[in-house]
């Protein structure tokens, strides 16, 4: 059984507005909140081991509790193990980002490469 290895894990601007914002050299403080809170997640996901015959993506709908707390609502894919594995790998993980807003839904692509 091939190894399969979470290459690329885009969060809705996470990232992407960190590098298109270069320009001062300096990323705001919400900036950072989203990369930190994309680096979590991606922790919190490991590694993928299951075999696959081809690419995986998925839209990850989740918000967070009074708690501090990831809630998936939904995850918008065709691969049922992968919608087993994204509900038990991040349902219930406290997040530890500051300035977070409580109960607003995110919307996280989700990318997994066969390797």
């Amino acid at each position: 059984m091939k190894k399969l290895v979470i290459l690329f894990f885009a969060i809705v601007l996470g990232t992407s507005s960190a590098f298109a914002n270069e320009k001062k050299g300096k990323l705001t403080k919400k900036e950072k909140t989203r990369i930190e809170f994309c680096t979590q997640i991606t922790k919190y996901l490991g590694n993928y081991n299951r075999e696959l015959n081809e690419d995986l993506t998925a839209n990850v709908r989740l918000m967070l509790n009074q708690n501090n707390e990831i809630v998936v609502l939904s995850v918008d894919s065709k691969n049922e193990g992968l919608v087993s594995y994204v509900k038990t790998k991040l349902n219930y993980k406290k997040v530890s980002v500051e300035n977070l807003e409580k109960m607003k839904v995110f919307i996280l692509p989700l990318k997994i490469k066969r390797v």
